[in-house]
């Protein structure tokens, strides 16, 4: 659906190009980690694009969140050097804006099922 699509593929070119901004150490702090901000944008991702698409049914469904574990994992792969560190601003803008982009894969591809 999404994860082997081109918009996807160019996606991760997008975050390999930004890795500058995951390079520097993070303070420690009592926020979360790069890992919890990631679950949670990714899970209220999922939640509006199943919102919004209601027609779709339990098989596409299962396939939105199967992917979007794929998505995590890759995420978890290329930022493993600050997965389990608190995010900075800048990283979490990026994050952001990541996250926002794949939500727009998703409901890209989903209109061909109306």
């Amino acid at each position: 659906m999404v994860i082997d699509s081109e918009g996807y593929i160019q996606l991760i070119h997008f975050l390999t190009d930004n890795l500058s901004l995951f390079e520097n150490k993070a303070c420690p702090s009592n926020e979360g980690s790069v890992a919890e901000y990631v679950s949670d944008l990714i899970a209220e991702s999922v939640m509006k694009v199943c919102i919004q698409h209601e027609h779709l049914d339990s098989t596409h469904r299962f396939e939105v969140v199967r992917e979007t574990d794929a998505i995590v994992h890759d995420l978890e792969e290329v930022l493993s050097v600050v997965w389990h560190q608190a995010p900075t601003a800048q990283q979490k803008e990026f994050l952001t804006e990541f996250v926002g982009l794949i939500k727009n894969l998703f409901d890209t591809e989903l209109t061909k099922f109306d």
